[in-house]
């Protein structure tokens, strides 16, 4: 058994179920640790009111010495038992949090990387992914703690009542009563509480990004440039300050409302201790008396700190479910963390018929009754101005957007009957905002044919690509040359350059044996002539496979053997380079007025 995030309303009862999901063993001995404590602290209160009344009564001359000795034992007995199951549930706790934070960073993980990519794009909807996946485990596990500390108590008072019952009834009512306004008050609290965290968590996570700007290595070079350092520094103060007079405000209500809720209980629990008196006269023995009023006094204790704490974390916690609820309800994609097909299918023609796509939220389409037609070795290209749909043309075919009126056909056949491990076959690509992994220079390369990893034939591809690519003398200079950890996670790890960085990439979309590579502008941080000549390199790998080419820069575009111009969300022109100079339209103009980026 290991927990498992499935969509689901999470409530309240699932506070119990989560840790035996986790491990069910240490749970077991965890609740039975404090089933068997709090059991042993009510029988405290017996054992304590037996010595006491046979202590009088040898103190009185009504029995011998010999009578308290078994009542001495009793209480020895249960102060071992109280260290002796401290350690033991401490032992089993920390097994169970090591475990519950393991798995429920796991299942966070496994459903981030699966949900629906408009989901990713959408502000509201990824902050509460970070909101609930980034403190999954600590969170929850909090609410582990005070459940089983509330466990314990609720232990105490139920024996404490019973005992009260059984003595003098009416005590235990009014005891009842006093309890069941201090629960309501914490599970109000509790609510509050959760919801003024809330507000914290959007000024801290604007704090810390801002941090990241203040320290961070990728924005050392605009820090020095621009020198905005004092302005974003001024900024982070603002959200700083704004997180901690939150933070302060929350712990000030939430001490509050604890003092509220230990004044209410102290005065009540006086109240009973002068009507606990009356028993006296009610055959209440001097003993008991004494064991009760103690025990009530322990209550107070218990009703202001770990049961008022406990309750009030536990509605934090039915809010936080709440949003555990939402996220584990989110949409998914049907296939995300399955492997591309061993073999792709043999493609052949890949068509837009009167395709029209608007974003989530959005209003106006971002493409309107889209039109084009590409076949099988062939090389395309779409250009046009921010924001023309050049992107989103490519999310469409890979699948990353379902949403759309029109036909997506691919060899005849609409795109979304395909499975998801058949449309990654299809496609590899490199994008601008490509990823830089912290692997080996081989593995970041050879990711890009996840199934034939470990092959000799992928090795050998590799190097090949390499070599075509220019990148064998940089790789053979690095200190461990193809098994040299790239990025800074570790000491002997070595940073490439944007231009290295670009090519292993290319290198890695070149590993896939898909029949369609996708470039959307990866090579935006070259230079025009640069990004050319790598362009003409890919292009000449590629040879024999679709290539689609995505660039606000012209030069590349002129190795396509046809160019979609878009335009107002629809293709506006097409042709090869040669024909669109020709009309004198759109791409003419455009191209002419980056010719000087390509004069060396």
């Amino acid at each position: 058994m290991a927990f498992q995030l499935q969509p689901k309303t999470y409530n309240w009862t699932y506070l119990l179920r989560l840790p035996f999901e986790c491990q069910p063993v240490c749970t077991t001995i965890v609740v039975l640790q404090k089933l068997i404590t709090g059991l042993v602290n009510v029988l405290w209160i017996l054992v304590e009111a037996s010595f006491i009344d046979t202590a009088l009564r040898v103190a009185q001359g009504q029995a011998g010495i010999e009578a308290a000795i078994p009542w001495l034992i009793y209480m020895i007995l249960i102060i071992i038992w109280k260290r002796m199951g401290y350690s033991l549930g401490r032992v089993a706790t920390r097994k169970l949090e090591i475990e519950a934070e393991a798995q429920m960073t796991a299942e966070a993980v496994k459903k981030r990387s699966r949900l629906h990519y408009s989901l990713i794009e959408d502000k509201e909807s990824w902050e509460l992914v970070n909101r609930v996946s980034g403190r999954i485990a600590k969170d929850t596990w909090y609410m582990l703690q005070w459940t089983c500390n509330f466990l314990n108590a609720s232990v105490k008072i139920i024996g404490t009542f019973l005992i009260l019952f059984t003595r003098l009834w009416w005590m235990g009512l009014a005891m009842l009563a006093a309890s069941a306004v201090l629960i309501l008050l914490s599970m109000k609290s509790g609510d509050k509480a959760y919801k003024a965290y809330q507000e914290v968590a959007v000024y801290q996570r604007r704090s810390d990004y801002l941090g990241e700007v203040l320290t961070s290595r990728e924005s050392v070079n605009e820090r020095a440039l621009f020198r905005y350092t004092n302005h974003v520094d001024e900024e982070w103060r603002k959200q700083r300050g704004k997180m901690n007079r939150t933070s302060l405000r929350v712990e000030k209500q939430v001490e509050m409302m604890i003092d509220r809720g230990g004044i209410l209980t102290n005065i009540i629990s006086i109240g009973l201790i002068a009507l606990l008196s009356l028993g006296l006269t009610s055959g209440l023995t001097i003993g008991t008396f004494i064991a009760l009023a103690k025990a009530i006094f322990e209550l107070v204790t218990i009703m202001s700190g770990d049961v008022s704490r406990s309750i009030m974390t536990m509605m934090n916690s039915v809010a936080y479910l709440k949003d555990l609820t939402k996220f584990a309800n989110m949409r998914e994609t049907e296939g995300t963390n399955d492997l591309p097909a061993e073999t792709p299918i043999p493609f052949a023609t890949l068509e837009f018929r009167h395709v029209t796509f608007t974003y989530p939220g959005a209003e106006v389409p971002v493409l309107k009754d889209l039109s084009f037609r590409m076949e099988a070795g062939g090389h395309y290209a779409f250009v046009g101005e921010n924001g023309a749909g050049k992107t989103t043309i490519i999310k469409l075919m890979t699948g990353l957007y379902d949403q759309y009126e029109g036909e997506i056909l691919v060899n005849g056949r609409e795109l979304s009957t395909y499975t998801a491990p058949e449309v990654k076959a299809m496609f590899s690509g490199v994008y601008q905002d490509f990823a830089q992994y912290s692997i080996s220079v081989a593995d970041n390369i050879k990711l890009g044919s996840v199934r034939q990893m470990d092959t000799p034939e992928a090795d050998r591809k590799m190097r090949q690509i390499v070599e075509k690519l220019d990148l064998q003398e940089e790789i053979e200079s690095l200190p461990k040359q193809y098994d040299t950890p790239l990025g800074r996670l570790t000491p002997d790890s070595v940073d490439l350059s944007g231009g290295q960085w670009q090519r292993v990439a290319m290198a890695r979309a070149l590993m896939s044996p898909s029949p369609i590579q996708i470039l959307d502008e990866p090579t935006a941080a070259l230079d025009p002539i640069s990004e050319s000549r790598l362009y003409e390199q890919f292009g000449e790998i590629s040879k024999g496979r679709t290539t689609i080419f995505i660039s606000h820069r012209l030069g590349s575009t002129s190795l396509a053997d046809e160019i979609f111009v878009l335009k107002n969300g629809g293709v506006f022109e097409a042709g090869t380079h040669q024909e669109l100079m020709k009309r004198r339209g759109l791409y003419a103009e455009m191209y002419e007025s980056q010719r000087s980026w390509y004069q060396e």
